[in-house]
């Protein structure tokens, strides 16, 4: 029975009893007694139902535009989250749509109620720090002697940094590296460094292709622009005029691209590169079958395919850095990552759960997952995971190849194809390259 219709029932017994006189005066007084207390119980529930509710009210609503799924580890990361802030926030977990992504975040600010918190990559960040649409989060990382910050990978922050401020936190880096077959190389006596120069590359090429009957190095078709971006960030960088190219203000016909390309043709002309004939289509997964076949000792990719080329694979794998073609090692790549608009509704809360997400509680989440942690201070028990996350690599997003879709398609599908298999010369390449880089700089 209801409350309500047992205090109305309540109540009428005892309006019963005194104008009808039935029972005695002490019957009457209990009566009256019971039907008092029964009022004052229904009120003190009602009392304590509306401060349940005023409670649940006092719960803050963060929405977060953060689920990426095809990265293993985010889902139960976020729920790990959501389930620890229960009791103090409603937190309201999306799913990421990639293709149309910048689409919803401008549209979120737009509408002065955007998501408290966006997934949205460190180095395509610019327009919104630009813009000012994007919380600085310095303030946040610095207090406390910089604990936070001191918390998190130096390399995947700076992705993140513009004109010395930081507007993202990193989920996740992507970066070139390469694999090799450890068992092989040690056989054959050769040894290959955690960082290492292009000589020293060279060097050991030259060894593999003398002492033993492999190929020295794969990369597949897609990733063949490797060799000479990472060459050129390296190189630009000890001419100080790395972000000069990436914001396309060098000409594509300068002396430094020229190099870093003759760099790339002199791997290929010295027939270290598999399948020789085919090494500008293989595609990844015919690279990864020849390395695990026993086909090729080295393979070029990204840290973030180190599960399939261990996944079937029966012999130790080595991590190394890409050989730097300048004094510093420093990769294309960049970070997957969080951004707070400037207008978010609840931006103490969403800094407070972005603090959880970069936890070492969250980050041992993310490590078992199979992916290196952003916190320095977890340690990976899969020993892969660990030595991507002993390299440092330091990344740099901003490039010449994504200064646009036509650029960034000519380095993948013509560039390097073309000049090392002699189709075009390499001063027509960077001609029809310099145009491109007009057209896209003048948009």
């Amino acid at each position: 029975m209801g409350k309500k219709l047992v205090t109305f029932m309540t109540m009428l017994a005892v309006i019963a009893g005194l104008f009808t006189g039935c029972g005695s005066s002490g019957q009457g007084e209990a009566a009256e007694q019971n039907g008092q207390a029964a009022l004052e119980s229904e009120a003190a529930e009602q009392e304590s139902d509306t401060a349940a509710t005023e409670k649940g009210q006092e719960k803050t609503k963060v929405v977060c535009y953060v689920l990426v799924t095809s990265t293993t580890s985010q889902e139960p990361i976020w729920n790990a989250i959501k389930e620890k802030f229960a009791d103090k926030y409603e937190i309201e977990l999306l799913e990421v749509d990639t293709e149309n992504l910048d689409t919803v975040i401008k549209t979120g600010i737009a509408s002065g109620e955007p998501a408290d918190i966006y997934f949205k990559q460190g180095q395509y960040m610019k327009t919104y720090v630009d813009a000012g649409q994007a919380l600085d989060l310095t303030p946040y990382l610095t207090e406390n002697d910089s604990e936070w910050l001191g918390s998190l990978d130096e390399s995947l922050m700076d992705v993140g940094k513009y004109d010395g401020k930081y507007y993202s936190i990193p989920m996740t880096g992507v970066y070139a590296n390469f694999y090799y077959n450890a068992e092989l190389l040690n056989e054959a006596g050769i040894e290959i460094p955690d960082e290492w120069t292009w000589e020293q590359f060279m060097d050991v090429c030259a060894q593999i292709n003398e002492k033993t009957d492999v190929y020295p190095y794969a990369i597949c078709g897609l990733c063949n622009d490797f060799m000479a971006r990472n060459a050129l960030l390296s190189k630009s960088n000890d001419a100080g005029t790395m972000e000069q190219w990436g914001n396309g203000e060098v000409p594509a016909t300068d002396s430094l691209l020229k190099e870093c390309l003759e760099l790339t043709k002199e791997l290929y002309d010295k027939g270290y590169w598999y399948p020789k004939d085919g090494a500008m289509i293989t595609t990844r997964d015919e690279v990864i079958a020849a390395f695990h076949q026993g086909k090729v000792a080295i393979i070029g990719d990204v840290n973030a395919v180190s599960g399939m080329v261990a996944d079937g694979c029966d012999f130790e794998i080595g991590i190394a850095a890409w050989p730097k073609a300048g004094t510093e090692n420093i990769s294309l790549g960049g970070a997957d990552a969080y951004f707070i608009p400037s207008n978010a509704q609840n931006p103490e809360a969403a800094v407070e759960i972005l603090k959880e997400f970069t936890s070492e509680e969250m980050q041992q989440i993310h490590a078992e997952y199979g992916l290196a942690p952003v916190n320095v201070n977890v340690v990976s028990s899969d020993p892969l995971v660990q030595k991507f996350a002993d390299l440092k690599t330091k990344i740099y997003g901003s490039e010449l190849a994504y200064v646009s879709t036509e650029m960034n398609a000519f380095w993948q599908d013509v560039l390097i194809e073309d000049y090392c298999l002699g189709t075009s010369s390499l001063e027509d390449l960077l001609e029809r390259m310099e145009e491109i880089r007009q057209e896209a700089v003048q948009e």
